[in-house]
């Protein structure tokens, strides 16, 4: 086995300035969201199960009354909104409690009559039922 020594060559000088440039545009854009109370797109997983379909959606801090799902024309539309943070006097304030929204566009073959939602350990679990595909019934003819 042979040991190199490691020397910085110029690569290293990019590469640290494009991740610089990464992290300041990163940190920009979370000081931005969290002053103009932007609304943030929560991190979702989407199941396919048997009988239905199940989004898992990550609302770390929101109850279940500050959450609204919307179901029209075939568009669900997940929102939440923080109250009372406004008011509040903070010494040191490292996260923002901002509003959130997602919005998915359902397909034909989800039941929209029988869609229902929980919140478990800041999860919130949407249940979307597949419609019932009803095979068509094949007719015996008998011949006379």
């Amino acid at each position: 086995m042979t040991i190199l020594r490691y020397s910085k060559g110029t690569n290293d000088f990019f590469t640290n300035q494009l991740m610089d440039q990464l992290f300041r545009e990163t940190k920009w854009n979370v000081q931005k969201t969290m002053q103009t109370g932007q609304a943030i797109n929560p991190s979702t997983n989407v199941l396919d199960e048997k009988e239905s379909f199940v989004i898992e959606m990550a609302i770390p801090g929101f109850t279940k009354e500050e959450v609204v799902i919307k179901l029209a024309d075939g568009l669900l539309k997940i929102t939440g909104k923080k109250e009372g943070c406004a008011t509040r006097k903070y010494v040191r304030k490292e996260f923002a409690a901002s509003d959130l929204e997602r919005s998915f566009k359902l397909s034909e073959g989800i039941d929209q009559e029988n869609i229902s939602a929980e919140v478990r350990d800041g999860i919130l679990f949407v249940n979307l039922p597949k419609a019932k595909v009803e095979e068509p019934k094949v007719k015996e003819i008998h011949i006379q």
